[in-house]
This record gives structure tokens, sequence and C-alpha cells, in this order.
């Protein structure tokens, strides 16, 4: 049985270790693959013509579409939602309003903003459900389906 000695970087790390001909070509199997896939999506646009780097561009190109591809429906839709969030928002007293900045918006933890607040976790708690149920109304009020998980 043969042996090959690797060596793996992990941030400031780095480890060499002994392993087998079979561990060998397993471990680097996909990276191979991928590399491969690439290479002959490489030729193949040299073949048309292109060059490496109208090759890259593409790429870049390619995922930027896939990024912007939302329907302009999808964005007239999320512009509403967000239009009807700031007018919850603002329906809110300012103390409610910084509730949920926090807690909702940042996920900041109900006990750290007690402890930022000076307040009780418990009486934040009631506020948050006390919140929470005035920006549900809001919506339904606007027309919305609430999902009460």
């Amino acid at each position: 049985m043969s042996f090959r000695k690797i060596t793996v970087k992990s941030g400031n790390e780095e480890f060499t270790l002994e392993v087998t001909e079979e561990e060998y070509r397993n471990y680097f199997r996909p990276w191979w693959q991928q590399k491969k896939h690439e290479q002959r999506n490489r030729e193949a646009m040299e073949q048309n013509g292109y060059t490496e780097e109208s090759y890259e561009e593409w790429k870049e190109n390619d995922m930027r579409t896939e990024l912007f591809a939302e329907s302009m429906e999808e964005l007239a839709e999320k512009r509403m939602l967000l239009d009807v969030l700031r007018d919850a928002m603002d329906s809110l007293l300012p103390e409610e309003r910084e509730l949920a900045m926090k807690v909702f918006g940042e996920e900041m933890p109900l006990a750290d903003y007690a402890d930022m607040k000076g307040k009780n976790p418990r009486t934040l708690s009631d506020h948050k459900r006390k919140v929470l149920s005035k920006l549900r109304k809001f919506f339904v009020e606007h027309g919305f389906e609430i999902d009460s998980r």
C-alpha cells in the first residue's frame, strides 16, 4: 500500500498528513473534476473565438444576470411590502419602534436589549408580544395574510 504526504492549510495553520493513495484520490477528485470542467468551458469558448478575458467577463455577467433575474413584478411587490412595513413602523410609539428595530430587525437577543436598556427581560418580552401583535394587526388591516406560527 502506497502512502502520500499532503499539506493541508487552514488560515494560519498548516498540517502535513500521510494518507493512502485511495484517500488522496477521493479527497482531490471533486476538485480535479471542477478544474477539468472549467478547462473544458474555457476551451469551448476559445474555439468559438472568445479569449480568456472575455470568458471571465462572460462568467461574471452570467452570475450577475442570475442575481438580478427577479421580475419587475417581484420588485414592485417587495417595494410595496417595504412601504407597508415603513408605515407600520411609523404607527408604533418611539420606544416600541426601537424595540422592533433592535429585536426583529437587527436580531438582537431580547436579554441583550434588556441589559442595554436596563429593564427587566420579562417586561420587555411582554412589550415585544404587544408590538408584534400591533404589526400583525396593521398588516391584516392593509390586506396582507399573516402566517401566525
